[in-house]
């Protein structure tokens, strides 16, 4: 059983697509959050902080300014499970 889904971080002037992600936490506006496959739909307000985002190789990070969260799962599995997190400014922490 695959245990990755698709996410995409999205602003107005770039954007960033990445397969197999095994989980991603997000600053919400109630605190962060995590997110791995078969989590619930939502929609969760997003607030400045660290995206923290694990892939099935590389862990990354990018700070993000207000925006929201889109969480799609479906949990036959027929459709991939994917994140939009819309933002207004990302940008990729480097290490």
């Amino acid at each position: 059983m695959n245990k990755s889904f698709q996410l995409d971080i999205v602003t107005p002037t770039k954007s960033f697509t990445f397969d197999n992600i095994v989980y991603v936490e997000c600053p919400g506006t109630e605190g962060y959050f995590g997110v791995l496959k078969n989590h619930t739909n939502s929609i969760i307000d997003l607030k400045e902080g660290i995206i923290s985002v694990k892939t099935e190789d590389s862990n990354l990070k990018f700070t993000c300014s207000s925006g929201i969260a889109d969480i799609n799962s479906d949990s036959s599995d027929d459709l991939p499970d994917k994140v939009l997190l819309l933002v207004e400014n990302v940008q990729e922490l480097q290490e």
